[in-house]
């Protein structure tokens, strides 16, 4: 059983107030005292973040409105911001948005600025591209080498005039003049640090801007904030919130925190509510080895359990032996909703998003698409418009269709404006106006009905029936009968003139080719998985989040990434001296990276948490356990048991 080492202390509920009435001290306009707040998992980070923003509301609400002013705050997520807009109620005082539009919201508009900034920058890259290409050899490098070269010498062309630039969020928008999310964050962090006006715009606007997660924030914009508050002290308060123990995404600055200004103003929250005394514990181990900050856990928190399940590499069925798993929790933790997990109280993450799609029955899909890296960007945040098109609008209108709902299928043919509900269509069949819609709805259920159908043989149907509007990129891979007609707003009578996608380039053509001959039926895990409705998570994608209960999948082999080594950090293999020299002097290392990311999903678990570990030396890694104190005897099986 757990002992007095491996439990956390516990402390009242109330042991953090301080924190929060200091940051409420450092909320006075001019005050000059910014502040960084050290909140670790479950410490209440959100909490203090909106406890601050009502207390400005209180105090500036009217001022404030009056004067055009506003508090800035910075997210590091779309889902954050909207948490944080909800909290605060959506007050007009707040700007709440990510750190990508935080930054184009101040840039947009500087337009000749911004061409001044790339015709200083693009040479410098050409020159180094030049370089590489005359010291390289021919093949697949060279050949993107030569293309990017062409590219830059392109837009230096083009910059010669004056021109006007708009920010691409989805990265989709090859034109000359769209911002991507880099070009725009490390505008922004130059215009900050370099121009005297900026920084004035800024704290004219902003005497208060607060920055949540502060440690993944990229780490120019983070510097350019410093600048800006140095710069305009008697103007600005800046808040960091977050904890560097959670850094986990490239990017962010390795170093926040650890040489503050002078001036600056730093709080510890050193409670954790979320968790059991177990987990609390383990977290507290993993840290001692980092950063060595200690979490309490509230007093009158559950012991909880931590297991460790030590498998070799090459086991197979891992699906069966997971499910085994969870039954083992089950019954060792008291709490049979493992067994009949839901995506709200539990998680079993995985290191990649491939192997979540094997799990779910997607992997053939997404596979293919990854073919192409403009597809690949977008297709595991959601943002690949012809996937969704399948996940978001064909997908639902089968499963209408299936269950027989006609409202329901009636409003995604609305909401999807298919040609069929146009006004000429009802014309020519004026007596049963929706018996076109009918007969095409019943032909696309039909053809899904079969469990091997492909994506293609949807498409085709969709196509034959013109039952919706297929996207640009698809339409290369089908027939269409009659010409599309002009989208129609069903709810105004207008006609919205239509925007043509581009056509996809090479690589997304042979992919979506291959893609459009996998089985439909995994365009549905694919969409579960996007919407949050599976159990299944990735351990970078669920920072942030709390669950009853998880189970974290170690498999660096199916991984197969180079980031995270868990092999390595357990003792499987061993890392090179020079390797745990740099960690050991803080430097960014694989170690450092998969300690942190260890203890973000050990630190997800509000009761029971599972480590699963796949490695090829069980014996190596169960000995290391117990000899850093991760585990105690007890808590480490050997399977198959």
């Amino acid at each position: 059983m757990p002992n007095d080492h491996t439990l956390a202390t516990t402390k009242p509920i109330e042991h953090d107030n301080p924190v929060d009435a200091g940051i409420r001290e450092c909320l006075q306009l001019g005050s000059g005292k910014s502040f960084i707040i050290f909140a670790g998992a479950g410490s209440g980070k959100t909490f203090s973040l909106e406890n601050a923003l009502k207390h400005l509301r209180s105090l500036y609400q009217e001022v404030f409105s009056r004067l055009g002013k506003q508090v800035a705050v910075v997210t590091f997520t779309n889902n954050a911001a909207d948490e944080i807009r909800d909290r605060v109620e959506r007050n007009s005082i707040f700007t709440i948005s990510t750190i990508h539009s935080f930054c184009w919201h101040t840039i947009a508009g500087f337009n000749e600025d911004i061409r001044q900034w790339f015709l200083s920058e693009i040479p410098g890259e050409l020159e180094k591209l030049k370089e590489q290409e005359r010291r390289g050899r021919a093949g697949k490098a060279s050949d993107a080498r030569k293309r990017s070269i062409l590219r830059l010498t392109e837009k230096m062309e083009w910059l010669a005039n004056p021109q006007e630039f708009k920010y691409d969020p989805n990265g989709v928008n090859s034109a000359q003049n769209a911002l991507a999310h880099a070009d725009v964050l490390k505008i922004f962090a130059h215009f900050v640090t370099v121009k005297p006006m900026m920084s004035e715009v800024l704290a004219n606007k902003y005497p208060f801007i607060f920055v949540d997660e502060s440690q993944d924030t990229n780490k120019d914009v983070i510097n350019a904030i410093f600048s800006l508050q140095k710069k305009q002290a008697d103007k600005t308060v800046v808040g960091l919130f977050g904890d560097r123990m959670q850094r986990i995404f490239g990017g962010g600055e390795p170093e926040l925190g650890k040489s503050l200004p002078s001036q600056w103003e730093e709080f510890d929250k050193q409670m954790n509510h979320r968790s059991a005394k177990r987990i609390v514990g383990l977290g507290n181990t993993i840290r001692k080895e980092d950063d060595e900050r200690l979490q309490y856990a509230r007093d009158g928190a559950t012991e909880g359990f931590v297991r460790f399940f030590l498998l070799p590499h090459g086991t197979r069925d891992k699906d069966q032996v997971e499910r085994g798993i969870r039954k083992f929790m089950a019954e060792t933790a008291g709490d049979l909703a493992w067994n009949v997990p839901t995506a709200d109280q539990t998680a079993v993450l995985l290191l990649e998003h491939r192997m979540v799609s094997r799990r779910l029955g997607f992997e053939f899909l997404t596979d293919e698409l990854s073919r192409s890296s403009q597809i690949r960007d977008r297709l595991f945040v959601g943002e690949s418009s012809e996937l969704n098109f399948f996940s978001n609008s064909v997908l639902p209108l089968v499963e209408a269709g299936q269950a027989e709902d006609v409202f329901e299928t009636m409003k995604i043919l609305r909401d999807n404006k298919s040609p069929l509900l146009h006004e000429s269509v009802f014309v020519e069949n004026e007596t049963d106006p929706l018996r076109v819609a009918r007969i095409a709805e019943s032909a696309l259920k039909s053809v899904a009905s079969n469990s091997n159908v492909s994506l293609k043989d949807v498409l085709a149907v969709i196509a034959e029936h013109n039952l919706l509007l297929i996207p640009s990129k698809l339409k290369s891979f089908v027939t269409i009968q009659d010409e599309v007609l002009p989208e129609i707003d069903l709810d105004n009578d207008m006609i919205v003139p239509k925007i043509s996608d581009p056509l996809p380039d090479d690589d997304e053509f042979d992919a979506w080719a291959a893609a459009l001959d996998t089985p439909f039926r995994q365009v549905r895990g694919y969409r579960d998985y996007i919407a949050g409705k599976s159990i299944y998570r990735t351990h970078q994608g669920v920072k942030g989040n709390e669950f009853e209960r998880v189970m974290a999948i170690m498999d660096d082999d199916e991984a197969g990434g180079f980031m995270f080594s868990y092999e390595q950090y357990f003792g499987a293999k061993e890392p090179t001296a020079e390797l745990v020299a740099k960690d050991k002097a803080g430097e960014e290392t694989g170690l450092g990276r998969t300690r942190r990311l260890f203890y973000v999903t050990s630190t997800r678990a509000k009761n029971s948490l599972a480590h699963v570990i796949y490695t090829a030396n069980v014996e190596a890694v169960r000995q290391n356990l117990l000899m850093r104190k991760l585990a105690t005897e007890e808590e480490i099986l050997v399977l198959p048991f």
